[in-house]
């Protein structure tokens, strides 16, 4: 017999909830008082799949701006959304021309060769662009010293189709934080030399940070999937879109003094009994979280015990009832009772990291 399949409970699994990416997305834009609102879809749609999320959000929820990090993830969106709006937030390089004209996707022009590069492009070749000016973040974007050359330099801007001006927070997932006002008074000065051209300042965190920094064009990321990205409480409305679930593979009784996982960090203080699940950090579910995570099953709360190895991780099951758990059952990792803040405050990760590296071993599920 060939068996070209194999079964779903053989995996992890990753469910995705589309339905709460659309309302989550809708969600944004009410908070950004109705602006209208790109989708950050970069990193695999932060690890929920480029390929269901955009056209989600393209034909349900009527998104028609798309960011990703570069151009292959661009050219990868572009299949799914033929006739969205694409920016990519790395730029345009020497080479990659003509990949941006044959599948018409708008690079974001961080620094001045690549301003120059594009102006060389025939205009009748040319997609839009989008100039990323560094308003205090120093990452990517348009020096101060640039800004003022650009500015200045009106024959160069009129050689661009620019449909966006736009600038990256560096603290708004601290609302109180003095940078956030300076980057918003140096991004409004500059908005002031581009009279008429649609102007993007707010992620997420930017979103909660109130109307003045909505501008024309919020880029929500995070929260379009359920992330909190403030210390304030999550927004009525945000839910999580993800549930990540791994399988019970056996069963085991400690007694006193017994040891488990790799290092033997976490031994029994009393008679045990433990749950090995099948995922570890080659899933994503990093080290981080040994000996100090927590997983879900049936609303009981159950702590991660020794070391995360690459495939298993163990929990401590001594207060279930022996008959209330069994090998092949379903244990919440991430979701309604495990939410990205709860692992991020025990593992110190950040949620875009525990969220981005879910690896592609989980079986997806969409609904």
């Amino acid at each position: 017999m060939t068996c070209e399949a194999f079964p779903s409970d053989c995996q992890a699994t990753l469910t995705i909830d589309l339905d709460r990416i659309i309302t989550n997305y809708r969600t944004c834009r009410s908070l950004a008082g109705g602006t209208d609102c790109a989708a950050m879809v970069k990193a695999d749609a932060y690890g929920m799949g480029i390929e269901q999320v955009a056209p989600a959000l393209y034909n349900k929820a009527g998104c028609r701006n798309f960011f990703v990090a570069n151009l292959a993830e661009a050219i990868k969106l572009r299949r799914h959304v033929p006739d969205a709006i694409i920016y990519v937030l790395n730029g345009v390089f020497p080479g990659h021309v003509p990949y941006f004209i044959q599948h018409r996707i708008r690079p974001v022009l961080n620094d001045l060769d690549q301003i120059q590069l594009w102006a060389a492009v025939t205009a009748a070749d040319r997609p839009a662009c989008a100039i990323h000016f560094d308003s205090g973040i120093n990452r990517l974007g348009l020096s101060p010293q640039e800004t003022g050359a650009f500015i200045g330099d009106t024959t160069l801007q009129a050689c661009l189709n620019i449909a966006l001006i736009m600038s990256h927070l560096a603290c708004s997932d601290a609302p109180e934080h003095p940078l956030n006002l300076t980057q918003l008074q140096n991004f409004t000065a500059i908005t002031r030399h581009f009279p008429g051209i649609p102007a993007s300042l707010a992620n997420s965190g930017g979103i909660l940070l109130g109307p003045d920094y909505h501008f024309d064009l919020a880029r929500p990321g995070l929260m379009m999937f359920g992330g909190n990205p403030s210390p304030r409480p999550l927004p009525d409305g945000i839910q999580a879109a993800y549930h990540i679930s791994g399988k019970v593979l056996q069963l085991r009784d400690l007694r006193i003094g017994e040891t488990v996982g790799y290092g033997a960090t976490w031994t029994a203080e009393r008679p045990s009994r433990i749950a090995i699940i099948n995922v570890g950090y080659a899933d994503g579910y990093l080290q981080v979280f040994n000996n100090c995570g927590q997983t879900a099953y049936k609303g009981h709360m159950l702590p991660i015990v020794g070391r995360v190895s690459m495939d298993m991780i163990a929990v401590d099951i001594t207060d279930l009832e022996v008959t209330e758990i069994s090998p092949g059952d379903d244990v919440e990792l991430l979701g309604e009772h495990i939410t990205l803040e709860m692992a991020s405050e025990v593992s110190t990760l950040s949620q875009y990291e525990i969220l981005t590296g879910v690896k592609e071993r989980y079986q997806r599920v969409y609904k």
